[in-house]
């Protein structure tokens, strides 16, 4: 009577994992297979895990080709199975945040649907869209809110400052849009402590958005809205400012963190109790 040969669950399940990655040439198995392969310390086995990686990443369009794309970017950063490369390791990053934007279009978005739902109860039969929407955004515009919302905003209530930075920026009801005017609110709230309005403020000053040209002030305003937790688009940005200094080191630690931050945003999105990438 032959002996029945059991194995460990770890490894029975790489041998799943095998099967369905060569023989089924399913592209998850092959990026579990991936993942699995470079928690080794073996270089073979280093180099395969990068190989599989390369091949999702070239593939199609899938989810599976975005979060391929990101963990080529971390083979590259630290060299697991090829040669250290900032260089490429930035462009991969770059390409798998790129291919989020593919993920949100071709799968559900619960969120997403939610938000355009909303904006159709909120212009159906309206005959003015840009009136509804104003309304919605904003409120009733009179001379008397205004005055109230510019008093309390000189007294450094930070909502009242967002407000008027964004009344001001867009131009709603009787109020004309400026510039000049929104970037003065802006600059109050940001320095009031508010982070996304620091972001808003880096943004402007790293593509001269309304503002002349400044990556020192835009670096400043990045970095504080980064290290407040501000999203990741605050990441994404100083690591695009490192490249530009072409300090590449630097640079892809700021874009692998972008990255990793917007995946899981993309997760949140597609209400995915479990995901790969990270």
């Amino acid at each position: 009577m032959k002996e029945m040969i059991s194995y460990s669950p770890e490894f029975q399940r790489v041998l799943d994992l095998w099967h369905r990655a060569n023989d089924l040439n399913d592209a998850k198995a092959q990026y579990e297979l991936a993942s699995c392969l470079l928690k080794s310390n073996q270089k073979n086995m280093l180099q395969k895990s990068f190989a599989l990686f390369k091949k999702l990443s070239n593939q199609g369009y899938t989810t599976v080709q975005t979060d391929a794309q990101y963990m080529l970017g971390i083979c590259y950063e630290n060299g697991y199975g090829i040669g250290k490369s900032y260089q490429r390791a930035i462009r991969w990053y770059e390409k798998a945040a790129g291919n989020i934007t593919n993920d949100l279009i071709n799968n559900p978005d619960p969120e997403g649907d939610a938000f355009h739902e909303t904006v159709e109860n909120i212009v159906d039969g309206k005959s003015n869209i840009i009136e509804a929407l104003d309304e919605y955004l904003f409120g009733e515009i009179t001379p008397e809110s205004m005055e109230n919302m510019t008093e309390a905003a000189e007294y450094g209530n930070v909502e009242a400052q967002k407000y008027l930075m964004d009344v001001y920026y867009l131009g709603a009801g009787p109020i004309e849009e400026d510039k000049e005017l929104s970037v003065y609110w802006a600059q109050r709230a940001a320095e009031n402590g508010d982070t996304k309005t620091m972001y808003e403020l880096g943004r402007k000053y790293f593509y001269g958005f309304d503002v002349e040209q400044d990556y020192q002030k835009a670096l400043y305003w990045l970095n504080k809205a980064a290290y407040q937790g501000e999203d990741y688009a605050a990441y994404g940005m100083i690591g695009e400012y490192y490249k530009l200094q072409k300090q590449n080191k630097e640079a892809v630690k700021w874009y692998r963190k972008y990255v990793e931050l917007k995946i899981k945003w993309r997760n949140n999105r597609l209400g995915w109790k479990t995901a790969r990438g990270i």
